[in-house]
């Protein structure tokens, strides 16, 4: 079966679809023909592209420089680009991936092939998620202002874009749920978890991890967070934990992930931070993760909305205790108090009081570690959800049959 994904994000990976992307193609089974149509980043390191198998087969239709923009000029590159690959290779199954909609002009245009969309969140997730953020517009990120701003239009096309698949997997209940209540049942539909190489994430030894990451020698209680720097994210909350823990807990706070930092660094500089308890490392390479993981005392997202997000993964994976928002798929991942920690959105005094229990040994966080990351070897692992997916794959080809 020649199957051909479609993604803007893959290799260099910098958000949660990229990291799906890639884990898939990795792990499909060789009967499968894989394919990744997707974009050039800037700035990619030959490093980052052994990443990727040699099984696999990359057709590149653009190059992306903007995080905001490279979305929509890629549903023009591939509407351009695709009869001629489809023409070269004679696939027999799309798979997009959502909220991008990458596909969305070819999808009109109604391709001839079977499509199955992998739906990572939803227009709503994101503008719920920033709306309860409550900052000032001028603190957004671009690509959170313009869905604010586009949002009925934007809400339009998402309806018109599903509409239009076959085949549905959801990364969480929570996503079902959240799309079914605007949109029909799709005619075939399953949750699939997201799953991650618990074998490259892993817990390490710190003076293995400090080979990569000398800056962190000698500084103690590491408070990791890794993700996109927007404000659905939470960062505003966790600085303002970061801020009420100082007295009690000697930490320091380490950002890792693309996007601005000057309102998060004028954030903390407002509440007296000095800069030597906080770090923005800015795009950390996804090959360099599983030594930055481990080097954390406890992995801090306190997400507004999250639907299953792969740091959390990568970090359960890891042997790492984390703190985490109650919201979302993310209870679908980590039981509380067995797993992780979850505390209310929005609320600093929760996600300080569970950062404090965890880096004191209160909350006997090596046993939430340890449950983790069994929790992803025994059911949240790449595998897993590669097999599932396979299922799918036969599935969607039946019912088009």
């Amino acid at each position: 079966m020649r199957i051909c994904i479609v993604s803007p994000e893959f290799v260099p990976n910098w958000g949660g679809i990229g990291t799906y992307v890639l884990q898939l193609a990795k792990n499909l089974d060789d009967e499968f023909d894989v394919h990744v149509i997707t974009m050039k980043r800037a700035g990619s390191s030959a490093k980052s592209l052994e990443e990727i198998p040699e099984r696999v087969k990359v057709h590149y239709v653009g190059e992306s420089k903007d995080y905001f923009a490279y979305n929509s000029q890629f549903q023009v590159d591939l509407l351009r680009k695709f009869g001629t690959i489809q023409k070269a290779n004679h696939f027999d199954l799309i798979h997009a991936n959502h909220a991008q909609m990458p596909d969305l002009l070819l999808r009109t245009l109604k391709p001839g092939l079977p499509i199955i969309t992998t739906v990572h969140t939803t227009i709503d997730s994101q503008r719920t998620g920033t709306k309860f953020s409550k900052l000032p517009i001028g603190d957004l990120e671009r690509s959170e202002k313009m869905t604010l701003v586009m949002l009925p239009l934007l809400h339009m096309i998402e309806k018109e874009y599903l509409r239009r698949g076959m085949s549905v997997i959801f990364v969480s209940k929570f996503i079902r749920q959240l799309y079914l209540e605007s949109y029909a049942e799709p005619k075939l539909s399953q949750v699939i978890h997201n799953g991650v190489d618990h074998l490259k994430f892993q817990p390490r030894s710190r003076d293995e991890c400090l080979e990569h990451f000398s800056g962190f020698a000698g500084k103690e209680n590491l408070i990791l967070f890794s993700g996109r720097m927007i404000a659905l994210k939470g960062l505003n909350v966790v600085i303002e934990a970061f801020h009420q823990i100082r007295k009690e807990v000697k930490a320091h706070l380490v950002f890792a992930g693309v996007g601005k930092t000057d309102a998060w660094k004028r954030m903390l500089e407002e509440r007296d931070v000095p800069q030597d308890e906080y770090t923005f490392l800015g795009t950390v390479p996804y090959q360099e993760m599983p030594w930055l993981y481990p080097l954390a005392s406890v992995f801090v997202l306190p997400s507004y909305s999250e639907s299953f997000p792969m740091t959390i993964l990568e970090a359960m994976a890891c042997g790492v205790p984390i703190v985490a928002s109650k919201v979302g798929g993310i209870p679908e991942m980590i039981r509380d108090g067995l797993d992780g920690k979850l505390v209310p959105p929005g609320d600093p005094k929760a996600l300080a009081d569970g950062l404090v229990e965890v880096l004191t040994g209160q909350s006997g966080a090596n046993k939430l570690a340890s449950n983790a990351r069994d929790r992803v070897v025994q059911t949240l692992n790449s595998k897993t959800m590669t097999v599932r997916t396979e299922e799918m794959y036969h599935r969607t080809l039946e019912i088009a049959r």
